[in-house]
C-alpha cells in the first residue's frame, strides 16, 4: 500500500489530512509534528510515495527541502497563500490548510503508477484524477517557481487552457511540458468560454507527440494580476472594478498621481474596454507618472 507522510506541527490539521486521505483513498498515512519525527517516519517507511511538508515544522534544517526531495518521488509544500519558501524552486505547492478535494487528488495520484520515479506532481497527474472524478477545478501551472498559465476542467472535461502566448489546445500543450508543476483551486463561478473540445486521452496524445517533436515552446511567466483576473468569477471582477474606479477617482482628486497611475494600470487589466481608464492612464503617463 502506498505510504503518505504528513509533516505539520498543527495537530488538528495533521490529523485531518491523515483522516481524509487514509479514509477515502487506498493509501497508508502517517504524521510527524517535528523534523525528528519526520526522519523517524521516513526511516520506517523508505518507500514513501508522498510527503506533505509544512515549512514551519520545528527543528527543520536549512536544506530540508533538498533532503526531502532525495527521499520521495513526490514532495508537496503546504504553505500560506503567497508565502515565500527558500529553496522551493520547481516544487508542488498547495495552500494551507489544504482543501479536502486536493488531499484526495494527491493521495490518488501518489497511489498511481503512471508517474516516473524522481518526478514531482505534474499537470497530467492531476488532470487524470480530476477528469476521472467528474469534478471541476482550475490548475495553476508553474515553471521555475513562476506561474505560467491555467488549465480549467469543468465536470470532468478539459474546458480551456490559458497562458501568456494564447488559449486552447496550443496553450494546453505548452502547459503540460514535463518540467511544469501545478497547484489546484476549485473552479467556482467560472463562465469562461470553452476552447478545448477533445477528450483527455486524445488531447494528451496529441500534445505529447508535439512536445516530443520539439514543436512546443515554453510559455513565459504571467503577472499575478493576469492570473488574478483569469481565476476570478465575473462577480468578483465586477466588484474589484468598482473598487478600483473609486480608488482612482479619490487619488486623482487628492493629486496623488503616482498612486492613481498604479491603480489605473491594474484597472486597465481588469477593464480593458474602458475608454475613460485608457485616457486617464495615457494622460498620467505623458506627465511621467508613476514615479
Amino acid at each position: 500500500m502506498p505510504i503518505v507522510v504528513v509533516a505539520d506541527p498543527d495537530l488538528r490539521e495533521r490529523m485531518r489530512c491523515i483522516r481524509v486521505m487514509a479514509g477515502q483513498t487506498p493509501v497508508s498515512a502517517l504524521g510527524a509534528a517535528a523534523w525528528e519525527e519526520l526522519e523517524q517516519a521516513l526511516e520506517g517507511a523508505p518507500s514513501t510515495e508522498l510527503i506533505i511538508y509544512a515549512p514551519s515544522l520545528p527543528g527543520a534544517p536549512e536544506d530540508a527541502i533538498a533532503q526531502l526531495l532525495r527521499r520521495t518521488a513526490r514532495l508537496v509544500l503546504a504553505v500560506n497563500d503567497g508565502a515565500e519558501v527558500p529553496g522551493a524552486v520547481n516544487t508542488t505547492r498547495v495552500t494551507w490548510p489544504i482543501a479536502e478535494e486536493t488531499l484526495i487528488l494527491m493521495a490518488h495520484a501518489a497511489g498511481a503508477q503512471s508517474t516516473p520515479i524522481g518526478m514531482n506532481f505534474m499537470p497530467v497527474d492531476f488532470l487524470q484524477m480530476i477528469c476521472m472524478s467528474g469534478d471541476s477545478h482550475v490548475l495553476v501551472v508553474s515553471s521555475d517557481s513562476a506561474d505560467v498559465g491555467l488549465i480549467e476542467v469543468r465536470r470532468g472535461k478539459v474546458w480551456t487552457a490559458f497562458d501568456g502566448l494564447g488559449v486552447g489546445e496550443a496553450a494546453f500543450a505548452r502547459l503540460i511540458r514535463p518540467e511544469m508543476r501545478v497547484r489546484v483551486t476549485p473552479a467556482v463561478g467560472s463562465t469562461k468560454e470553452r476552447t478545448i473540445f477533445k477528450d483527455l486521452a486524445e488531447l494528451l496524445l496529441d500534445s505529447l507527440r508535439r512536445i516530443d517533436e520539439g514543436s512546443v515552446e515554453a510559455p513565459p511567466p504571467i503577472s499575478s494580476r493576469r492570473l488574478e483576473v483569469a481565476l476570478a468569477s465575473p462577480e468578483q471582477v465586477a466588484i474589484r472594478i468598482k473598487q478600483l474606479n473609486s480608488d482612482a477617482r479619490r487619488l486623482l482628486m487628492e493629486r496623488s498621481y503616482s498612486d492613481a497611475a498604479r491603480v489605473l494600470t491594474d484597472l486597465s487589466t481588469l477593464d480593458p474596454a474602458s475608454s475613460l481608464v485608457r485616457a486617464n492612464l495615457e494622460q498620467l503617463r505623458k506627465l511621467g507618472y508613476p514615479r
